[in-house]
This record gives structure tokens, sequence and C-alpha cells, in this order.
């Protein structure tokens, strides 16, 4: 990079910065409600509660009892998995794409057969 480049780089860099600390000083001042409290001010009240009721939720939060349930789902979900039989699983799901594939087309050939009997 050129020195010219660097310095038209550093430049550009400069007003974008003083571009957005202009637009930040103005929404400082917005009050869109008009309750004589700036909505900067009112959104970090609310982050401000949130962070303490995020908190406050996080320390009474039993975690052993979340990881104990989770483990559970899981030891639950194997049990499922393992009583299925994927062979017959298997041989259902051909046989039901089969039979579905046959039902589409007879479907198909009596709106053909209506379509062409209405005719004469």
């Amino acid at each position: 990079m050129t020195i010219i480049q660097r310095k038209l780089t550093e430049v550009a860099v400069d007003a974008l910065g003083d571009y957005l600390k202009d637009k930040l000083q103005k929404l400082k001042q917005l009050d869109l409600d008009h309750d004589g409290v700036k909505d900067v001010d009112q959104l970090a009240e609310i982050i401000a509660r949130l962070a303490l009721r995020l908190k406050e939720a996080l320390s009474t939060t039993d975690f052993a009892q979340i990881a104990s349930g989770l483990e559970q789902i899981s030891y639950g979900a194997d049990l499922i998995r393992n009583s299925i039989d994927k062979e017959k699983i298997a041989i259902l799901s051909k046989e039901l794409g089969d039979g579905l594939t046959k039902v589409g087309d007879l479907s198909r050939l009596s709106i053909q057969h209506v379509k062409d009997h209405q005719k004469s």
C-alpha cells in the first residue's frame, strides 16, 4: 500500500468515525415516546433489568437436574431407537412409497377416464 493510499484510507476511516459519532450523539438525544426520558436511557434501564433477572434466574437454576433430565431423555431415545426393527421399518417404507405411487397413478388414470368420457 502506498503512502497516498494509506493516508486516503486513514482520512476515510476518520471521516466515517466522525460521521458515526455525530449520528450516535443524535440517537442519544431521541425521545420518541415524548415521556421526558431519552430513549437510550430507557433502553439502558431495560437491559440492566434484564441482566439482573437473568442473573437471578441462573443463580436459582439447578444445572445438575437439567443434566440428569437430559441424560434420561438420551437414555429413553436410545431405548426407543433400539426397540424398533429397522429392517421391518425399511420394508414398510418401501411398500408405503410403492403404494402411494400406485395410488397416484390410478388417480391420474381415473381423472383422465372421467375427462375422456365426459366429452362424448
